[in-house]
């Protein structure tokens, strides 16, 4: 099949979908502020990235708001000023995407998945769930949904592969650069973005640096003991970063698995990796 037909098969299988789950079930409405106050929406929902893409282009959000997963390509972040995911509408008290026909599957469906409690008074979502009306129709989105899955898990594993492709964006971006204006003791890992490589920040001093610093620049004055006095990456170590980048990310994530927020720490890789080496 080829990618346009992909693309195609997407969206017809998601809106669809979306069109079904809203003559499917009926439950309370979470857009009053005096029966819901988006309770529903403090989770961060796995999206494939060609939806990440499609609320970006429809100006839902930008590139920032999504980050790396380890289910599909991505996962909403969120909106710290209101804990609660970047999709929620403070103004509409909900889903800014729900009459979009391009809402996340997982949405409709959560927190109880397709079968929810019977014969339970629905009162809230959260808590209770919603009602069925139309068990075919339900049935029909229910198919779909494992339709959509399969999608973003292919896309997902095609993502992976591209993590290659991302660490040459950096390169071309100048990731070097980056590094040489970060001091060591704030440099914990890296961050795997949108489309680049990012550097990780240590939340306080990480000495994990300090270990290529040995060996590749021993005689730095800094070594060994004035680490966190360093006010920069120099060259040499720079250069091993990006070395180390090109020779182990891919490798890492195929054997132990993506990161479930993108995030590769020092002391997780160096853990895998011989001394001998590192």
């Amino acid at each position: 099949m080829s990618a346009k037909k992909d693309k195609k098969t997407f969206w017809d299988t998601i809106t669809t979908y979306n069109s079904l789950m809203k003559i499917s079930i009926e439950g309370p409405n979470c857009t009053d502020p005096t029966v819901c106050l988006g309770d529903c929406c403090d989770i961060q929902i796995n999206v494939p990235k060609i939806l990440a893409k499609k609320y970006i282009k429809e100006g839902y959000a930008t590139k920032n708001d999504f980050i790396r997963s380890n289910v599909y390509s991505f996962k909403l972040g969120f909106n710290y000023l209101t804990a609660k995911c970047v999709l929620f509408d403070q103004n509409k008290n909900g889903c800014s995407v729900h009459h979009s026909n391009i809402k996340p599957p997982e949405c409709w469906i959560y927190p109880t998945g397709f079968s929810p409690p019977k014969e339970t008074p629905i009162r809230c979502k959260k808590v209770g769930g919603w009602n069925i009306k139309k068990v075919r129709t339900l049935i029909k989105a229910e198919e779909l949904y494992e339709i959509y899955k399969e999608f973003c898990l292919l896309e997902a594993k095609s993502e992976l592969e591209n993590i290659k492709n991302r660490v040459i964006n950096s390169k071309r971006k100048d990731l070097k650069k980056t590094f040489q204006e970060i001091k060591p003791s704030h440099l914990a890992g890296f961050q795997d973005s949108w489309d680049t490589i990012e550097p990780l920040y240590a939340e306080g001093y990480s000495l994990f640096l300090k270990r290529l610093c040995k060996k590749y620049n021993p005689s730095c004055p800094y070594i060994p003991h004035n680490f966190v006095q360093c006010e920069q990456i120099c060259t040499s170590i720079a250069n091993e970063l990006i070395s180390f980048l090109e020779c182990y990310l891919q490798s890492y994530c195929k054997q132990k698995g993506c990161d479930s927020s993108g995030k590769y720490p020092f002391h997780r890789l160096f853990k895998d990796i011989t001394t001998s080496e590192y």
